[in-house]
C-alpha cells in the first residue's frame, strides 16, 4: 500500500512517453490482458534529489527531479540486465517511474506491468500474490521469446508488488535476484493492521472498526475471490527460490510487522532482511537517495550461480536538513 495521486501519475506517464518508453499489452495463458511499460537503457542522467526537513515535531520530504539530457534524445546504453518493477496495491506500473528512470540510467532494461485489476490491465480476480505471479511468469516468457529481456533478470516489488515478486521468483529459472520492499508476509494480517496503520485516514478511525468486523470482511473477500487470504504464504515460495533475495522494511512501518518479515527471510538461507532506520511504509519506497546506490551494488554482487554467497546490503544514512521556514507539504 502506497500513495501517489492522480496528478503525479499523469506526470509520470508523460515522462515515460517523452523518454521513449513503450506502452504495450499482452495476454496471459489465463486470458488476462497485461498492460506494461517497456524501456531500454539510456543515458537520461536522471536525478531524484530528496530533501528531508524537520522542525519541532513536523517532518517533510521535498523531491526535485532533473534530467541531464533532453528527453527523447538520450543515447542508448549497453544493457547490464533487466528489472521488472511491480507496483503497490491500488497503483499502476507508472507509480514506479522514478525507479524506472534511475534503473534505465544505470544500464538496465525496465518493464513496469500494471498488475491484474490495476491500471490498464484487465479486471480479473486478484490473488494477493500467486495469481499475479502467474501473470508475471507469462509476461517474462513473452518478452524472452521476443528477445526483449536481456539477462540477468531481477524482480523488484513494493508492498503488494514485493509479495508478487516473491511468489514469481521460484517459477522463473532466469531470475537472478529478488528485491522486495515491505512485502506482505500475510495478506490477512496486513488487512487487520491497516485500520490502525494511519495509512487510510485518521488513526482514531480504528476505534470504530472492531476486530470481528475486520475478520468478517476478510472472510467475505476470501469467498468472493476464491482464495483464503490467510493461506497465501510467500515464505514457501521463498524457500524454493535459488536466487538471492533482499527484503527491506522501514523501521517505522506501522503496516508491515518486522517480526513477520524477519521470520519470512529465515525461510531461505539466500534471503536477507534489512530494516531501514527512520522510514515508514509510505516513505521508504520513495527513498531512492538512500536505497538506489547500495541496491545497484547489491545487484552487481549477486553471484552467477547458487553456490556463491549472496551480498550484504547497507542503506545510506538518514540525513536531515534543518528547516528555518514553516514546513511545506511534500510535493512531487
Amino acid at each position: 500500500m502506497w500513495r501517489v495521486n492522480r496528478a503525479d501519475l499523469a506526470q509520470f506517464r508523460q515522462w515515460l512517453k517523452r523518454a521513449d518508453f513503450q506502452f504495450d499489452a499482452m495476454s496471459t495463458q489465463q486470458g488476462v490482458r497485461m498492460a506494461n511499460w517497456y524501456g531500454q537503457p539510456r543515458a537520461y542522467d536522471f536525478r531524484a534529489n530528496v530533501r528531508e526537513q524537520r522542525k519541532d515535531h513536523h517532518y517533510s520530504l521535498n523531491f526535485d527531479y532533473k534530467f541531464g539530457v533532453e528527453l527523447g534524445n538520450a543515447p542508448a546504453l549497453p544493457a547490464r540486465g533487466s528489472v521488472i518493477l511491480l507496483h503497490p496495491w491500488g497503483m499502476e506500473g507508472s507509480a514506479l517511474t522514478t525507479w524506472a528512470l534511475l534503473f534505465a540510467s544505470a544500464g538496465y532494461t525496465v518493464v513496469m506491468p500494471d498488475l491484474r485489476s490495476h491500471g490498464e490491465s484487465a479486471d480479473a480476480p486478484v490473488g494477493y500474490g500467486p495469481r499475479e505471479a502467474d501473470d508475471i511468469v507469462d509476461l517474462v516468457r513473452d518478452l524472452r521469446a521476443a528477445k526483449r529481456l536481456p539477462g540477468p533478470l531481477y524482480l523488484f516489488g513494493v508492498s503488494y508488488g514485493g509479495t508478487v515478486a516473491l511468489f514469481a521468483a521460484p517459477k522463473l529459472a532466469e531470475v537472478h535476484g529478488v528485491i522486495a520492499i515491505e512485502p506482505y508476509a500475510s495478506a490477512a494480517t496486513v488487512i487487520r493492521r491497516a485500520p490502525a496503520g494511519d495509512l487510510f485516514g485518521h488513526r482514531w478511525l480504528a476505534s470504530w472498526i472492531r476486530p470481528r468486523e475486520v475478520d468478517q470482511a476478510i472472510q467475505r473477500a476470501s469467498r468472493q475471490l476464491g482464495v483464503d487470504l490467510a493461506q497465501p504464504d510467500p515464505g514457501d515460495a521463498l524457500a524454493h527460490t535459488p536466487s538471492c533475495a533482499l527484503i527491506l522494511r522501514g523501521a517505522e512501518d506501522n503496516l508491515i510487522a518486522g517480526d513477520g518479515l524477519s521470520e519470512l527471510a529465515r525461510r531461505s538461507p539466500r534471503a536477507s532482511y534489512v530494516e531501514v532506520s527512520q522510514e515508514g511504509h509510505l516513505i521508504l519506497p520513495m527513498r531512492t537517495d538512500r536505497l538506489l546506490p547500495p541496491l545497484l551494488d547489491w545487484m552487481q554482487g549477486v553471484p552467477v550461480d547458487a553456490s556463491g554467497s549472496c551480498p550484504g546490503f547497507m542503506p545510506l544514512p538518514f540525513v536531515t536538513t534543518p528547516a528555518a521556514d514553516p514546513i511545506a507539504a511534500p510535493k512531487l
